[in-house]
């Protein structure tokens, strides 16, 4: 599928068909795409976990407000933020000249420490960008996902026993669509939400 067909092609799905099996296989070959997503530094800060098991969902939906699409879906991925992940900084970059390694390890030490606000922040923009590539990759791959926020992050947490330097960031519920695909909301066009070269520049012809 051409990237234009694909990104036409994704939809966010609430009703799910019962009975389809996603496979640890068809998951790594998804997520191996997942990992190629950008990140400040390169830090990587994306964790997921995949639940499949039907009882699990359950809990889960009890988590999510009641939404059955979490019981319904052939898997529910919640996707983590890594708030420490600048420790993680010299293994990512060992592979890097000692010189070159030892001042972007300091740096991004420096950048980090001490600013809950920015770990924070970035533990979530590097989890929203992954969960954008999970929904493209699974469309490729034949699945239809929907991202989510209506959900407890520390039940979630507590469930799944994600310890407190990951951030719960949304869950992507994914499987195969139960019934027509929806049709898309409505978006704005172009003209409202690009300007050229400042707010108050022109509008993009």
């Amino acid at each position: 599928m051409e990237y234009g067909e694909l990104v036409r092609a994704r939809h966010s799905v609430k009703t799910y068909a019962p009975g389809v099996n996603i496979s640890d296989e068809t998951l790594r070959t998804i997520f191996e795409d997942v990992v190629l997503s950008p990140s400040s530094f390169n830090l990587q800060h994306w964790r997921f976990v995949v639940v499949r098991d039907q009882a699990m969902k359950l809990r889960l939906k009890d988590a999510a407000n009641g939404q059955n699409q979490v019981a319904d879906a052939s898997a529910v991925v919640v996707i983590c933020g890594k708030l420490d992940a600048y420790d993680d900084a010299e293994a990512i970059h060992a592979a890097a000249a000692p010189e070159f390694r030892e001042g972007l390890v300091s740096k991004i030490r420096g950048f980090y420490r001490g600013n809950p606000r920015l770990q924070r922040d970035e533990a979530i923009r590097s989890g929203s960008l992954a969960a954008m590539s999970l929904m493209y990759a699974a469309k490729h791959h034949g699945y239809d996902t929907g991202p989510m926020i209506g959900f407890s992050p520390d039940e979630a947490a507590a469930l799944l026993d994600i310890p407190d330097n990951l951030l719960p960031v949304m869950m992507v519920v994914m499987g195969k669509c139960h019934g027509p695909q929806p049709e898309r909301r409505g978006r704005l066009p172009v003209s409202d939400v690009v300007r050229l070269e400042s707010m108050d520049g022109a509008e993009l012809a």
